[in-house]
């Protein structure tokens, strides 16, 4: 499968100046390792469907059962028949994403005059001794 990102030449196999983008010449084509960015909806359905998972026996002592991602796909693509999102890109990559941000979270709510604040928009306050 050819790559979908063209070299840094034009046409005539002179380089392209200082400063532009190769993509400029190449509209609509992504390139290798791009960033796929998820809707607040995608969001929301990707987090309700492992939700639902660990409420109907998938979740185990150590994580999820195999199988788990597929059955998340599955929750999405009933919500987005045409959606481009697959398993081992997109929903893994989300679930580590979201993963990593709890784990840091979590530390820095460990630290002692640390916590949420008092009016419920889910603030982290922090005393001034921290």
């Amino acid at each position: 499968m050819a790559s979908q990102h063209q070299s840094g030449y034009d046409t005539e196999s002179s380089p392209l100046p200082e400063g532009s983008s190769d993509m400029l010449t190449n509209k609509g084509v992504i390139a290798a390792g791009s960033r796929r960015c998820w809707t607040e909806r995608e969001e929301s359905i990707l987090m309700s469907a492992t939700k639902e998972l660990a409420a109907t026996g998938w979740k185990l002592n150590n994580g999820f059962r195999s199988g788990y991602l597929t059955r998340a796909l599955e929750a999405l693509k009933r919500e987005f028949p045409k959606t481009d999102i697959v398993v081992h890109t997109h929903i893994k990559s989300k679930i580590t994403t979201w993963k990593k941000n709890y784990y840091s979270q979590m530390q820095i709510l460990d630290r002692s005059g640390v916590g949420f604040n008092a009016d419920g928009d889910y603030k982290i306050d922090i005393d001034d001794e921290q």
